[in-house]
């Protein structure tokens, strides 16, 4: 496929059809798409920024995610079009950045693309994975986002502190109540595809009851993350408890974990039933594992990903956690990766690389490592109990959070405040879009 033919009133004129993201088009368009046989880019933090997404499509990714933005976050932006990248920016105002912030990107010498907090390109087949806790809010930064990305995800599975404290992430799989209205007030106010990914609950019959409920919601797909709460990314992979939940479903189900190698879609297709996959570490170490073709060095994907970062001026610091990602996974004491970590600027950071050149690893595919050792669960029970005991307090936290903002929205009904009510109602819908939901959509 040649580059993707822009039309006369798009933001991109002529003068722009070097950009990597023109590579390649938009498939068969927008409502050709569907959740079905798709290896995708899953959602990370830090990672999932607008030079990895447009490197993994250019060995062959078929959906992207962003990275997880807070609906505070997407709220406080300006959407605007970049004409010199060729692209759409939500910048975040001067004066909604704190001053440690604002310092700290006039010391980077970076312009003002490092005020962007999501940046896309028209045609860009990627989800937008929110954070949030509250339907309300939660609309009102999918409206801001909606006409710029192909669907929008929620996240239910971030197992970190600042997500399960705040009410958001693992901690809504606690909360099914929350859960159906953030979806339940997404579906039927937006055109957009509305999906979730969420991780395994304590039991199978538990986790079959959230999807069932999820799925009543009327979402477009659900992603499951094959590990529980309490698992960390050492822990392998609960494949095998995925058909039954998978099977049970009407909806396009997204498999995630363990998927490293292009042969892993397809395996892990077969093996628990999904009608897509996604890779999140496996495409962070090398993204080159969408190839059909198998994988390249990671020293040439690193090399073509610092290209493509600079002609997106991407942030530095952005950039240099990447490049870290990708030295520290083959050859965490080598040389250039402690001078990658010393590195300040994008020559420096070069530099780092061409050090690199010396390692196997790095060079030829057949040396090519995996960045984690996996450790048996019932080797690793302690360090579990650690995490469980972790997560509730966590959660403790969030549902404290989540019933103080219920009891407001309470209030506010009382007072004339926007709330779920005034954007249609999540109870009593009698229109068929509310009864079906967007399940039948494509993407």
């Amino acid at each position: 496929t040649g580059p993707k033919e822009i039309n006369s009133d798009t933001l991109v004129d002529a003068k722009l059809r070097d950009m990597p993201h023109l590579m390649f088009g938009d498939g068969a368009g927008k409502d050709k798409w569907q959740y079905t046989g798709k290896n995708i880019l899953a959602p990370m933090v830090r990672a999932g920024t607008l030079p990895l997404r447009v490197l993994s499509r250019e060995y062959g990714a078929d959906i992207v995610y962003s990275e997880e933005i807070i609906d505070h976050g997407i709220l406080n932006t300006k959407r605007v079009e970049n004409k010199e990248h060729g692209t759409v920016d939500f910048i975040t105002p001067d004066k909604g950045l704190s001053k440690k912030k604002r310092k700290r990107m006039k010391q980077s010498c970076q312009g003002p693309e490092n005020l962007s907090r999501f940046r896309t390109y028209p045609g860009e087949p990627v989800v937008f994975q929110m954070g949030t806790n509250d339907a309300v809010r939660a609309l009102k930064a999918a409206e801001v986002i909606a006409r710029d990305v192909r669907a929008i995800d929620i996240n239910m599975g971030c197992p970190k502190h600042f997500s399960v404290h705040a009410g958001m992430g693992a901690g809504l799989l606690s909360s099914p109540e929350t859960i159906r209205d953030i979806l339940t007030t997404l579906v039927r106010n937006l055109t957009v595809p509305i999906t979730c990914k969420i991780r395994l609950k304590d039991t199978e019959r538990d986790t079959i009851e959230l999807l069932q409920m999820i799925e009543k919601s009327g979402v477009a797909a659900v992603g499951i993350h094959a590990r529980c709460i309490y698992d960390r990314p050492k822990h392998p992979a609960l494949v095998e408890k995925i058909r039954p939940l998978a099977s049970g479903l009407s909806i396009p189900v997204i498999y995630n974990g363990d998927a490293f190698y292009y042969h892993d879609f397809q395996r892990f297709r077969d093996l628990t039933g999904c009608t897509s996959v996604m890779a999140a570490r496996g495409a962070l170490w090398n993204c080159s594992m969408f190839r059909r073709e198998g994988l390249l060095p990671v020293y040439t994907v690193a090399s073509r990903y610092i290209s493509i970062a600079q002609r997106y001026s991407n942030q530095f610091r952005n950039t240099k956690y990447m490049l870290l990602q990708m030295i520290q996974a083959q050859e965490p004491k080598c040389r250039g990766s402690k001078m990658a970590i010393q590195a300040k600027n994008i020559p420096e950071l070069t530099a780092a690389l061409e050090a690199c050149k010396s390692e196997g690893s790095m060079m030829e595919v057949k040396h090519y490592k995996l960045g984690v050792k996996f450790v048996n669960r019932d080797e690793d029970q302690v360090d579990i109990s650690k995490n469980r005991q972790k997560h509730f307090r966590s959660l403790k936290m969030g549902l404290k959070r989540l019933a103080e903002a219920a009891a407001a929205r309470k209030r506010s009904r009382g007072e004339g405040h926007m709330d779920v009510s005034d954007v249609k109602s999540t109870e009593g819908a009698t229109s068929q879009k509310a009864a079906n939901g967007n399940k039948g959509q494509k993407f």
